[in-house]
């Protein structure tokens, strides 16, 4: 026999559909009101943590005006300090007997050197000089203070490796210096190499691209002129 089905509640009379609807309790529901008024500092773990980082923030703020003045001037000081930009040179000059770490470190130091000379160059260029600052100190470092230095000190390298391999100049020298005599070269032909090269380059360039940029240049050896001038 088959079992007869308890009515649904679509077919159910009224009054037990009523009867049964009021037994089912609501589910509760939070208000907007209410939604909003909870938050962080409900929790006193999330009061603390909202505390701190508001206070980093405060802070933070504080500092960041000293912080960008600290910044400008540590960009500045490398920038002003010229013998850092021939730290390249130093390490062409003793690749031979440099690890890798200090070879590449020292070229590191001269691109930073570089970039802040650039930079430093660019903050007390007028405005609308700006961006032709940056092209021409961009157009001067990399052959003046990279490239042909580099060259010259590597050129060097090489013919006193050469001279070493000779018996008459290597009979001279002992044996455990001979490696040491090309990088001490080396090292000894930065001394003129390195100003003539900047010299050189600030002639060419300056009443060129100097020229055509519409930039002024003033420089140390100038100042030096006009003060022996005027002691003479």
């Amino acid at each position: 026999k088959r079992q007869a089905l308890p009515p649904s509640s679509t077919n159910m009379p009224e009054e037990p559909k009523k009867a049964m609807e009021e037994k089912v309790p609501p589910s509760p529901s939070i208000t907007t009101e209410e939604s909003s008024s909870f938050n962080d500092d409900d929790d006193p773990v999330f009061g603390q943590i909202g505390a701190h980082f508001r206070a980093i923030a405060v802070v933070a703020r504080a500092k960041l005006p000293a912080l960008k003045a600290a910044t400008k001037q540590a960009v500045r000081t490398i920038g002003s300090n010229r013998a850092l930009a021939f730290a390249s040179e130093g390490a062409v000059a003793g690749q031979s007997i440099m690890p890798q770490w200090m070879y590449y470190g020292a070229w590191g130091i001269s691109g930073l050197a570089i970039t802040g000379d650039i930079t430093t160059r660019v903050w007390d260029a007028p405005v609308d000089k700006q961006w032709q600052t940056a092209a021409y100190w961009t157009a001067f470092h990399i052959p003046a203070s990279l490239v042909v230095p580099a060259v010259i000190i590597h050129k060097v390298v090489h013919i006193a490796e050469d001279a070493m391999k000779k018996e008459s100049l290597a009979n001279k020298v002992p044996a455990r210096a001979r490696p040491l005599v090309p990088v001490a070269a080396a090292i000894l032909s930065i001394i003129p190499v390195v100003p003539t090269v900047d010299y050189t380059f600030e002639q060419i360039m300056e009443p060129t691209l100097g020229n055509y940029f519409g930039l002024e240049f003033h420089h140390h050896h100038d100042a030096d002129d006009e003060v022996k001038s005027k002691t003479d």
